[in-house]
Order: structure tokens, then sequence, then C-alpha cells
């Protein structure tokens, strides 16, 4: 008996951690809908990837085709007004879409997850100015901020990146508080205390490793915002600037010649569609999946 109940005591935690995670990935997989999320982002990224060095046309070069050519055999999702091939032009946006979603969740965790563990631990004076710029921040309408932003850094992709992090590094932030405030109180937490354990372990080795569920959920759901927003700005004018291609600055163009050229429309709206819905469908996987109160 006494050997079983040391056997009990000294068993350790890294397998059953190990098994949590193990157990979100195989809840995941039986999602058909986060699984086809999946399927199609792995598609989006090669195209990414493969349009760096190949596209069927040139991106930028002008005169490929006959403006406005329909559909056919020599390109096939058709030509813009220059004459640049639609379906080129649509896998190189793919690069820029990503690049926004990707880097403007990357800045959101860097600015977001620390002001959010810091005012969720120490409280206090700066847990009230936090929460004064979090109300701020969401008292202003996100376009407007944006729009400033941009008017004074100037349209470029860096900027744009950095100017829609500036309207959604506060959700992180809030969402990281409330995790910190939970957690902070748990025994684990009281005991890493009583040991001598300096704040940045306990917030970084303790704290952070266990609400990196809602973080992943949190991040996911922000990348299709992200592009969303950036494909907004692309169609108002104020996005990334020509020739670089986008699906928002595609659609732009095309939408005055919706009649003539309906493909330079439609092919650039359903990509931005499609991906949107792939992460949506994703995030919603990864929340189902990290829920510890659907773990048997």
């Amino acid at each position: 008996m006494a050997a079983t109940a040391a056997a009990v005591v000294t068993r350790p935690i890294a397998p059953e951690q190990a098994s949590l995670w193990s157990d979100a990935w195989r809840r995941l997989r039986r999602n058909r809908l986060a699984l086809a999320g999946v399927i199609y982002l792995t598609l989006v990224v090669i195209v990414a990837l493969v349009s760096a060095v190949w596209t069927p046309y040139s991106t930028f070069q002008v005169g490929v085709g006959i403006p406005y050519a329909a559909p056919n055999a020599h390109h096939l999702l058709g030509v813009d007004g220059l004459g640049r091939d639609t379906l080129s032009r649509l896998m190189a946006g793919a690069q820029i879409s990503l690049i926004v979603g990707i880097g403007t969740q990357i800045l959101v965790l860097a600015v977001g997850v620390p002001i959010g563990l810091a005012a969720g631990y120490f409280r206090g004076a700066f847990d009230q100015v936090v929460t004064f710029l979090i109300n701020l921040f969401y008292g202003i309408p996100d376009l407007l901020v944006a729009l400033i932003l941009v008017f004074l850094l100037g349209p470029s992709l860096t900027n744009i990146i950095i100017a829609i992090a500036v309207t959604r590094w506060m959700d992180m932030a809030r969402l990281v508080r409330g995790q910190t405030l939970s957690l902070r109180e748990r025994e684990f937490i009281e005991a890493a205390r009583a040991a001598g354990a300096k704040p940045a372990k306990i917030l970084f080795g303790h704290i952070l490793p266990n609400a990196l569920g809602p973080i992943i959920v949190q991040a996911t759901f922000g990348v299709p915002a992200a592009i969303l927003f950036e494909a907004f700005l692309s169609f108002l004018g104020l996005g990334v600037p020509p020739p670089t291609p986008t699906w928002g600055g595609m659609a732009a163009e095309g939408i005055v010649t919706i009649r003539i050229s309906p493909a330079m429309v439609i092919a650039p709206s359903i990509a931005l569609s499609l991906t949107l819905m792939a992460f949506n469908f994703l995030g919603d996987g990864l929340r189902d999946a990290l829920d510890p109160r659907g773990r048997r």
C-alpha cells in the first residue's frame, strides 16, 4: 500500500499535460468544419508560397491579355482592365492577406499578452490605467483610429499591420487579464509564491501556459478580422499601394466594371470569403477542443 501511494505521489505531471493537448487534437479532428478549414488554409498557404516564386503570368506585367477578357483557356479567371492575369494576381494577393493576418496577431500578442499578465497579476494602479485605456479604445471606432494612423504613417503594408494591431490589442489584453485574475488565486500559484518564485517566473512559467488555450483561440479569430479590415481599407483605396495585388484592392478595381467583367470582383470576393470562413471554422473548433468542460 505504501509503495502504491509513493508511486502516485511521484508520478510525473508531463504525461498528463501532454494527454490534454492530445485529447484536444483528437476532438479537433472530429470537427468536420474545423478540419475542412485546416485543409483549405493549408492550400492557401501553399498557394502563397508558390506565388512567391511562380505565377502563370507576371503579377505586375500589363498587356498579357485583352483587357476585361472573360475566363478562358489561357487566363482561367480572366484579365483585368490593364491586361493583367487575374489568377496570378489572386495568388499573389494570398501572400498579403496571410502577412496582414498573421503579422497583426504577432503584434497583438506581443503587446496584449504582457500587458494583460501584468495588469491581472499586480493589479492596483497599473491595472486601473490598463482598464481605462482598454475602455478608451473601445469607445473610439476602430476604422477611425486605423484611418488616422494610415494618414499619419502613410499607406504601406507595415503601417497597415501596425494600424490594425493598434485597434485590436485591447481584446487580447482584456482576455489575458481576466485569465490572470482567475489563475492568480489558484493553489499552484500560491505554492509557487510560497516557494519563493519571482513574479516573472510565475507569470510566464505558470500562468501563461495555463492560459494558452483561450489565447490561441482569440488569436485564431483575430486573423480573419485583420484580413477583413485590410480588405476594407484596400477597397477604400487606403490599403497597400498599387500595383501590389490585394484581394480587397482587386475587388475595388472590379466593382466599377462588374457588368463588363464580373470575374474581377467574384474571384477575389470568393477567395476572401472562403478564407474568412475557414479561419472562423478553425477558431470554433479550437474553442470546443480546448474547452476543459468537454474533456472526458
